[in-house]
């Protein structure tokens, strides 16, 4: 409420007008970032990581921008890749906030609450085991199935329902063309979506130059702003029963460990929960805190 109370101050100041801010939040992750290809640009370690990172501050900054065009007021972007430190703060625009590394709860939800009014996925991906660049849910060497209720569900679509948990609506997302078809699937109502490229193989994409895509980033995050009013959140079913399906069965014999996870199969665990939120840490715990 401090944070709202001084923009709402700061823009009576500049401006005379006493129109609440709109605020925006902002997960980002990277193998759907515009100009990336394959994974030497998404690693730390790989040969190309640096240029992958300046690309994607490139389509954060965008996004922003369109945004900032269509009157939104406020940002806070939580770097969603990896380490969760590819963002460098001081490249980002001023008045923007970032959440950085991943000690997180809520992982590529960190920060998310009622306060917000939309939110924004830059640089998505498909889930595992769909066709798409790069795709994979969770943990792409572990994971082969994150399912809600029956429902497969990507990372996207996970996300989507944590939002909308805290009422806030998913308006705006960014990939390639297979998380762009996908996400619409997974979100409730016509949300804005850019795709930046087309997935060939799995690392292999047919690439729009950065530039031309982030200028449709810019106008598609302009136009999700502008009709903001229109966007419905997607409410998670509850209770939430959860099944995770391992690529290697010594992960489930350890997740079979907890007393509140149950064996489902050879490869898979469950578990429910009558609050989603609570579900989706629980699921981070399943999948990032085990490892082949």
């Amino acid at each position: 409420m401090k944070w709202m109370t001084l923009a709402i101050a700061l823009t009576v100041a500049v401006t005379g007008s006493t129109q609440e801010p709109i605020r925006v939040y902002l997960s980002v992750d990277m193998e759907g970032i515009s100009g990336i290809a394959h994974s030497e640009m998404t690693s730390a370690n790989g040969a190309e990581y640096d240029r992958g990172r300046k690309l994607m501050v490139g389509d954060v900054v965008a996004a922003i921008e369109g945004a900032r065009a269509g009157g939104a007021t406020e940002f806070l972007v939580n770097d969603s890749h990896g380490s969760m430190r590819n963002l460098k703060i001081e490249e980002l625009p001023t008045g923007v906030r970032l959440v950085s590394n991943n000690s997180k709860a809520l992982g590529m939800m960190e920060g998310i609450d009622n306060t917000f009014d939309a939110v924004f996925f830059i640089g998505y991906h498909a889930m595992e085991g769909q066709p798409g660049l790069m795709a994979h849910t969770g943990s792409g060497g572990t994971i082969a199935d994150i399912s809600v209720n029956g429902r497969s569900l990507s990372e996207g679509g996970m996300n989507a329902r944590v939002a909308g948990a805290h009422g806030v609506p998913v308006a705006f997302a960014t990939g390639d063309e297979a998380f762009a078809k996908e996400i619409r699937t997974l979100v409730s109502g016509d949300i804005e979506t850019v795709a930046v490229k087309r997935h060939i193989r799995r690392q292999t994409a047919e690439l729009a130059h950065p530039a031309d895509a982030r200028e449709e980033i810019r106008r598609g995050a302009q136009r999700a702003i502008e009709r903001l009013a229109s966007f419905q959140t997607t409410v998670p079913t509850v209770p939430s029963r959860v099944t995770i399906t391992y690529k290697n069965p010594d992960l489930a014999d350890i997740a079979a460990i907890l007393p509140s996870v149950e064996r489902e199969s050879h490869l898979s665990v469950s578990f429910e929960s009558a609050d989603f939120v609570q579900a989706y840490k629980m699921i981070r715990v399943l999948y990032r805190n085990l490892r082949n």
